[in-house]
């Protein structure tokens, strides 16, 4: 790939000239916000794989919590929504804000996807890497455009002979737009468990028809979905990754999170790329909040924050008001479990993790071999510091070590 400059038009048109494995990308002008942000096609994709791209109708069912304050329309709204949410315990200054009782429903959903398999086979490839994003990039978080050699998960795992299935959640990408105030994790967590039974019965896996085995990974909030999905149902997987997760209270600062970031809302920051949702879709401030939450200095490029800033995507506020909600106990689950998170997380371990990944963490997979690993140098997120590759490679030989 082309040197990037600091400019980020500049960097942003490299990524849009790049050549798939199919031919020359569609995005040809930069200034058409859905080419690199909402397009089914990837800006980029591995060189050493076959990829083929989806949009899967996924059936859902789900537990709904639904938004219970007044929904804003701006963020003097949003402000006095997380000026009340974040007040210190025991003070009454409102009306109560958060989730509704739950209830059942179902619904039936878009989902973008992107399957990619090894054109040189070594066995491996019949092991699919299901994976689920986070709060950020949509599913270039695993097929990052920019330096793909060093930043792109999907081409060193496919490296190893893997094959990857990676999508945009709900509510990002070219997936299903929802409301805001009504995507919460449980969503995520059926998507997720469709999908696992989709592409274990063969569908949407381009030539390579069914799989051996699953491993399902995710990211951040991404994580989160994957633990909810293998506790409420273990047979979704054969294996799990956790990156960029804990469990583990004591790290978990959820007010200084949330001031942190200086949310804003996302259709107001950026009416070309984020119009399409509601006010109910918040993100941080600028890249600078971003790079607070996710990146450790001097340990990165500031090209690729300027990279993740430009590739970000909205978060639903009752997905982070549900985050801590889903199920906990995957104790069904007798499989291999990897937890992998940066040294310096500054979301889920208060900005230092040693100590905090074994427990509960341990005791939620008891019945499973759970792997607890830090990863040096790196903030929360770690496959865009300068040794991703090395998270990387622990993630691929905890697969191979296991069997997968």
């Amino acid at each position: 790939m082309k040197t990037l400059r600091n400019n980020m038009t500049m960097a942003l048109a490299v990524m849009c000239s790049l050549k798939s494995v199919a031919g020359d990308q569609a995005c040809s002008q930069i200034a058409t916000p859905s080419c690199f942000y909402k397009s089914l096609t990837q800006p980029y994709y591995p060189p050493n794989a076959v990829c083929n791209d989806y949009m899967i109708p996924v059936d859902i069912e789900y537990t709904n919590v639904a938004f219970n304050a007044t929904r804003w329309g701006d963020d003097y709204g949003l402000n006095n929504f997380l000026d009340i949410l974040t007040t210190r315990a025991g003070v009454d200054n409102s009306p109560p804000v958060g989730l509704a009782s739950p209830s059942t429903q179902t619904a039936t959903v878009n989902i973008a996807a992107t399957f990619c398999t090894p054109k040189n086979k070594n066995g491996k490839e019949k092991t699919v890497i299901l994976a689920t994003h986070g709060v950020g990039p949509a599913r270039v978080h695993w097929n990052a455009p920019v330096q793909p050699g060093q930043y792109n998960f999907a081409q060193y795992a496919i490296s190893q002979g893997y094959s990857v299935f990676f999508y945009d959640r709900l509510g990002t990408g070219a997936s299903d737009k929802v409301s805001g105030f009504d995507n919460s994790i449980f969503k995520a967590i059926s998507v997720l468990q469709s999908l696992s039974k989709l592409v274990r019965n063969g569908l949407y896996t381009g030539s390579l028809g069914k799989p051996k085995k699953i491993a399902v990974i995710g990211f951040s909030f991404g994580s989160y979905a994957t633990h909810g999905a293998i506790a409420m149902d273990p047979s979704i997987a054969d294996a799990v990754i956790l990156t960029a997760i804990g469990f583990n209270m004591t790290g978990i600062n959820v007010n200084g999170l949330l001031r942190s970031f200086v949310p804003r809302v996302a259709s107001l920051q950026n009416s070309a790329l984020y119009g399409d949702r509601d006010p109910g879709y918040v993100t941080w401030v600028d890249k600078y909040a971003q790079i607070w939450n996710y990146f450790k200095y001097p340990n990165y490029d500031p090209v690729i924050a300027d990279y993740a800033e430009a590739a970000k995507q909205p978060f639903a506020i009752t997905e982070f008001l549900s985050l801590l909600s889903g199920p906990t106990d995957a104790s069904a689950f007798k499989g291999p479990v990897l937890a992998i998170t940066g040294e310096y997380d500054y979301i889920f371990c208060d900005g230092y993790c040693p100590g905090l990944l074994e427990e509960p963490g341990r005791t939620y997979y008891k019945n499973a071999k759970y792997v607890p690993y830090v990863h040096p140098g790196a903030s929360h997120q770690l496959f865009l510091h300068y040794n991703a590759t090395g998270a990387f490679q622990v993630i691929t030989n905890f697969l191979s070590d296991n069997g997968l």
